[in-house]
């Protein structure tokens, strides 16, 4: 009897394993200091969470999800975020990490560093018919902007640093690529309510990269006030008829 539910499970595990692919990697600051008891966890288009885990002492996180594309990934530690209520000083709170379009289709390793400026809503994509290169939506958020707009009790807040103190780099699959302009816009939530928002236009990587889909990574830094973060995209490859 054991030696038949042997049999009978073995295949079972054998197609789970298949089923999800492991993601592994660490989280730390800017000073490259690991970041304990950070959550990472992806969601659905609904943002309901699918799958979390935690980073351990040394910033490490391994887990195992199903393979797939998932809408986003965040990470924070949750006693830092002020949208979860932290007490901490001010000066100790963050704000998110963001990966869009997160394609999990083999084992991965993804590192992630936080601080002060949430790199959101990013976006890529191709102008049809345009130049070589792409263009990027996103939407950065300078906490310290937030802190000052609350105790000054501004109604419409701006997180966005100005295009004269705002620091961009742009990595596509680990491979820093030239900015060719950044241009701010304004996001339109609804009609009384806005946010500002940066497009910008990058060149192309110069080495090929086998997988299908890119991964560009923005990070951004306030120089008026030292805030900086990143955040990821995952791009898919569109393949035309020649």
């Amino acid at each position: 009897m054991i030696s038949i539910l042997f049999i009978i499970c073995y295949p079972l595990k054998s197609q789970v394993d298949n089923d999800s692919v492991t993601i592994q990697g660490y989280v730390n600051d800017y000073d490259n200091n690991p970041l304990d008891s950070v959550s990472i966890f992806w969601q659905n288009t609904k943002f309901e969470v699918i799958k979390e885990t935690l980073t351990d002492k040394n910033g490490y996180y391994k887990t195992k999800i199903k393979k797939g594309r998932y809408y986003s990934l965040g990470a924070i530690n949750m006693s830092e975020y002020p949208n979860a209520g932290s007490i901490l000083p001010e000066k100790d709170q963050r704000l998110e990490f963001w990966a869009w379009n997160f394609i999990a289709d083999k084992d991965t390793i993804f590192n992630m560093k936080y601080h002060r400026m949430e790199v959101y809503g990013i976006n890529v994509f191709h102008v049809q018919g345009g130049g070589q290169g792409y263009t990027i939506f996103c939407r950065p958020m300078s906490l310290t902007k937030a802190f000052t707009y609350q105790k000054n009790k501004t109604p419409h807040m701006n997180l966005s640093p100005p295009p004269n103190k705002i620091d961009i780099k742009i990595t596509i699959n680990d491979e820093e690529v030239p900015l060719q302009y950044k241009q701010e816009v304004i996001e339109y939530f609804d009609r009384q309510e806005t946010s500002g928002a940066y497009l910008i236009s990058v060149g192309l990587p110069t080495k090929k990269n086998p997988l299908l889909y890119d991964i560009f990574r923005i990070q951004i830094t306030d120089l008026e006030n030292g805030d900086k973060g990143e955040g990821v995209y995952f791009l898919e490859k569109k393949e035309y008829i020649n």
